[in-house]
């Protein structure tokens, strides 16, 4: 009995072609470094740097502890959700956040007295003084970024940032609905089939 001759067919390789495939080239792609989005993103880490190198282990802090704090410096008496609605922050990151201010002692709580689900969070006077320590610093930091901007730009800035904040939010609660196809559909009733049938 013959052995099965195995045939591979060669593959035909052009005059000045290469045989190995050709990657898509980097530049063609959609997410780029200099996308508006990502630039954004970019200018939060270069805000955040002097923090970290100053503050963070100055005060054993993070960036989301001191995030806390300047609401709570602001709106006292915030839920845990109200910081996070503030912040844009995961409710994980909130929660890691309080744990942290609550073990240094800079935040007290106490129950909603009209809902008692809901704990209401405020600044000690350490998490007060801690405030009035780096408050001043990222006044002056936020002040020496936006003197490059006219009055007219930076109005035109704000507005545009609370739109991209909006338009964000909605984003994120249609990501968190429930997906149509996920839902069964009814079954046709008498009337639907009726009048299918017609």
């Amino acid at each position: 009995m013959k052995k099965a001759q195995v045939t591979r067919a060669a593959r035909v390789v052009e005059p000045g072609t290469s045989p190995v495939p050709r990657r898509r080239s980097p530049s063609r792609l959609r997410l780029t470094p200099e996308l508006v989005g990502f630039r954004l993103l970019k200018l939060t880490n270069l805000l955040s740097r002097p923090f970290f190198s100053r503050f963070a282990r100055q005060h054993a802090l993070t960036v989301d502890g001191w995030r806390t704090i300047v609401v709570l410096a602001n709106r006292p008496g915030s839920a845990a959700q109200d910081v996070a609605a503030a912040t844009g922050l995961q409710p994980m990151n909130i929660s890691r956040a309080l744990a942290g201010l609550r073990k240094a002692g800079r935040i007290e709580e106490a129950r909603d007295p009209q809902n008692h689900r809901r704990i209401l969070l405020w600044l000690t006077a350490d998490g007060l003084r801690t405030f009035r320590e780096i408050a001043p610093y990222a006044e002056k930091q936020a002040s020496a970024l936006l003197d490059v901007l006219s009055t007219q730009e930076l109005a035109a800035l704000a507005q545009t940032v609370e739109k991209l904040i909006d338009r964000a939010e909605v984003l994120g609660m249609e990501a968190r609905r429930p997906s149509s196809a996920a839902v069964p559909s009814r079954p046709a009733g008498p009337r639907t089939r009726a009048l299918k049938s017609n």
